[in-house]
């Protein structure tokens, strides 16, 4: 919580468009804080098509969680009280927004919450951010970040050690720190140039993925490159046979014991069982992007994949 965790507050803040930022140690940390940070109507609605972070915050503030389907194009959805940015998509309504896909992309509603995990567009080992245009959420979220604590070491620290301080409520131990935020600084300048790079990536999948494969929707950061196809899990294993790792994005939430019996989404549940998350990241090149979109060409040649 020193000089360089604050200048990282400053510039990110200043890069997505906010007044406001708190870094945390990671975005699930800057959840369970947004929750408690304003009132949501209970139960909490949220998208079932997200990691679960997204609906165990509310949970572990007292909520009930009610998930609501996606659209099938974008894999978003149009209303929900967290929202959240699929692969870089994002055009719902919310109050607390899941950017955990969206690094590059400016802030959205209340609050934004952002995450710095090694596979996200700004990695710095871990971490989060949350954001805000409200001086009053972003004080408060800095006390939560610190046990409730009112004032910061760092804060407190100057000529004159001052020692004392107050606490008003149950907080997390969820701050960041200097180290990290030092590595944020550095990764926060190649951002918008990473994820051109990225958008390259993605447009080379567009260009030479047989016809027949639906593409993502869009995206404006690409964080994600998703495709939709029959036989889904035969085709994963043979892009893993030809030294090619895949993913899904998601399992619905629903489908976890820890949130009871809840109603199964028709949207999601079809989405769930046709998509593939292909690689895209900075170590790749054009040439690998086309290699794997021969091999789910010669794939499709013995195999219904639309």
């Amino acid at each position: 919580m020193g000089s360089k965790t604050l200048e990282f507050e400053t510039e990110f803040a200043k890069f997505v468009g906010a007044k406001y930022a708190v870094m945390t140690n990671s975005c699930t940390s800057a959840l369970d804080i947004a929750v408690r940070l304003v009132k949501l109507p209970n139960p909490v609605k949220v998208s079932a098509f997200t990691f679960i972070s997204s609906a165990l915050a509310p949970l572990n503030a007292g909520y009930k969680v009610k998930f609501v389907d996606i659209d099938p194009k974008s894999h978003c959805t149009p209303k929900a009280d967290i929202q959240v940015m699929y692969g870089g998509n994002i055009f719902g309504k919310g109050t607390i927004y899941d950017m955990a896909h969206g690094g590059g992309h400016s802030h959205l509603g209340k609050i934004s919450c952002w995450s710095f995990h090694p596979v996200k567009n700004l990695p710095m080992g871990d971490g989060g951010m949350i954001t805000m245009n409200d001086e009053k959420l972003y004080k408060r979220a800095k006390a939560l970040s610190w046990c409730g604590i009112d004032k910061s070491t760092f804060a407190r620290s100057g000529k004159k050690y001052g020692w004392d301080y107050n606490i008003t409520e149950r907080g997390l131990k969820a701050h960041g720190n200097d180290i990290m935020a030092v590595i944020g600084l550095c990764q926060l300048k190649k951002l918008k140039e990473r994820n051109e790079y990225r958008k390259k990536l993605a447009e080379t999948y567009d260009e030479y993925l047989p016809k027949s494969i639906q593409r993502p929707f869009r995206s404006s950061t690409w964080h994600l490159y998703t495709i939709e196809v029959e036989n889904r899990d035969g085709l994963v294993d043979y892009l893993a046979d030809n030294g090619v790792g895949t993913s899904v994005h998601y399992k619905p939430l629903y489908k976890y014991n820890i949130f009871g019996k809840q109603p199964v989404l028709p949207n999601t549940e079809n989405a769930f069982k046709k998509i593939i998350t292909l690689p895209l990241h900075l170590n790749l090149s054009v040439k690998d992007i086309k290699k794997i979109c021969n091999l789910i060409a010669e794939y499709e040649k013995s195999h219904c994949l639309a």
